[in-house]
């Protein structure tokens, strides 16, 4: 099952991606469910991304944001546009790190057939390297402990 939750349609590319799944309709119908996620209620989205095994996040951006965050400690795998130029921005242990998908318009679809085709077991150990990665460098305790850190403010 994949999914993809636009918070604005035209930032994350939402009219490409329902495009490239209409296609992938035809040729791997039966192999996967597309569920696009808008207006759904606070209390029941957390039960809507749990039912997903991927996430489409964005193809234009460039970057990840909250909600691929909140899959990946989900243990789901992640398709998202990363402009390999900010990478530098990152410490370069986080960069090889990365479990996302690197994808982008051009290769929504090459990527979604190979996610799609990807042996269970395959899905099921990206997930687990994206909830490690959350827990490494997205740990709420450990940020925080670095800005004040860095910034000498205790």
């Amino acid at each position: 099952k994949v999914g993809h939750a636009p918070s604005n349609r035209d930032i994350k590319g939402t009219d490409q991606i329902i495009k490239v799944m209409q296609e992938l309709k035809s040729t791997h119908g039966t192999r996967f469910e597309f569920q696009l996620i808008e207006d759904v209620p606070y209390n029941k989205v957390m039960q809507v991304y749990k039912s997903i095994d991927i996430l489409i996040d964005q193809i234009y951006v460039g970057w990840y944001g909250g909600l691929a965050v909140e899959i990946m400690a989900l243990e789901k795998p992640v398709l998202c546009y990363i402009r390999e130029d900010d990478l530098k921005f990152v410490p370069q242990e986080m960069a090889i790190e990365l479990p996302i998908i690197k994808t982008c318009p051009e290769t929504l679809k090459k990527n979604l057939v190979s996610v799609i085709e990807m042996p269970c077991e395959e899905l099921i150990e990206l997930g687990e390297k994206s909830r490690q990665y959350v827990e490494k460098w997205h740990c709420p305790r450990k940020v925080v402990g670095q800005l004040i850190e860095e910034m000498n403010l205790c």
